[in-house]
């Protein structure tokens, strides 16, 4: 919650918040395996879509899997409990953004003895079972504590905007009209353009071609976006989860530099493995608009917070 002065500066303030929980865990829940979170309110359309490639891909099989419902109208538990998958309801009169949504069954899963959690967005779709095997592989072998991967929008026969275009995306970059943005790359690691005063981070080579060297490789990165990231919960836990006052923007990329800046920097596994995020779905929905006042106030937050430390971590 933020208020800008009469001097022009931001003033934040604290605000209590009550909610309340309602948890289903699968019958099967398995305490050894990663397990994904992936917030959603209503969608119910896209939330099934993305159950079955997740059955169809055997992810469910190598993970558990919790559906975090927020505040829906549609009925989303029945669909999660009919597919055999962990459900959890998170209710207060407000709505809680992706920080908190993320934060919540974290720390249940960690009461859970839960050793892995990923950050999974509700657009995200694996390609096979064997793309979710190696990030991992890649994941636990390197001895990372968190990891991403490349990210590609999806042809339009895999996704569920079946427009040529997507307004969200042409209206920035009328160049890529006539889906000229399809198959390209959504996230590629980590890039920082500065102006003036601020380092501004940005997705690397969007809208790439998915081979390009720059983003068909592994390395080490300053941040991995949150539409899908691997965490070592014990280490999530020890950096107090993701900042909840950074409500719809820079909220992963937050805590990727508190952990950098703990020595403990995230890797980017791009080499030959992508997973489609069919992102022009989720930008906006008849709930509320992604792109309002909010974003403004997240992005005064994330500099006020990092302004003058990035110097020193930014290559």
């Amino acid at each position: 919650m933020n208020q800008i002065m009469g001097d022009g500066k931001i003033s934040f303030g604290i605000k209590d918040v009550m909610y309340s929980c309602e948890f289903i865990k699968q019958e099967n829940f398995d305490s050894s395996l990663p397990t994904l979170l992936i917030p959603t309110r209503d969608n119910l359309d896209l939330i099934l879509y993305t159950i079955k490639n997740l059955i169809e891909t055997k992810v469910s099989q190598n993970s558990n899997i919790i559906i975090i419902d927020d505040r829906s109208e549609e009925n989303i538990r029945k669909s999660t409990i009919d597919n055999k998958l962990s459900y959890l309801r998170v209710d207060n009169e407000k709505g809680f953004n992706f920080s908190m949504l993320n934060n919540i069954p974290a720390k249940l899963c960690y009461d859970l003895g839960v050793n892995n959690i990923i950050l999974w967005n509700s657009d995200l779709w694996c390609l096979n079972e064997s793309s979710y095997i190696e990030v991992l592989k890649r994941h636990r072998e390197s001895g990372s504590k968190i990891s991403g991967t490349k990210l590609v929008y999806p042809p339009i026969d895999r996704s569920l905007n079946k427009t040529v275009d997507s307004k969200n995306i042409v209206s920035t970059f009328p160049s890529l009209s006539g889906g000229r943005w399809r198959e390209t790359v959504q996230f590629g690691g980590d890039y920082w353009l500065k102006d003036r005063e601020h380092f501004i981070p940005i997705h690397y080579k969007r809208f790439s071609e998915v081979d390009n060297p720059m983003v068909n490789c592994d390395r080490g990165c300053l941040f991995v976006t949150g539409a899908f990231q691997v965490w070592d919960l014990e280490h999530f836990i020890n950096l107090g989860g993701l900042n909840p006052s950074l409500s719809k923007n820079y909220q992963d990329v937050d805590i990727c530099i508190r952990s950098a800046e703990s020595g403990t920097f995230p890797m980017y596994f791009g080499k030959d493995l992508f997973f489609y995020h069919d992102e022009s779905l989720t930008m906006h929905n008849s709930k509320e608009q992604k792109n309002n006042n909010q974003m403004s106030s997240d992005h005064h937050l994330f500099h006020k917070l990092w302004q003058g430390k990035l110097d020193r971590l930014v290559m």
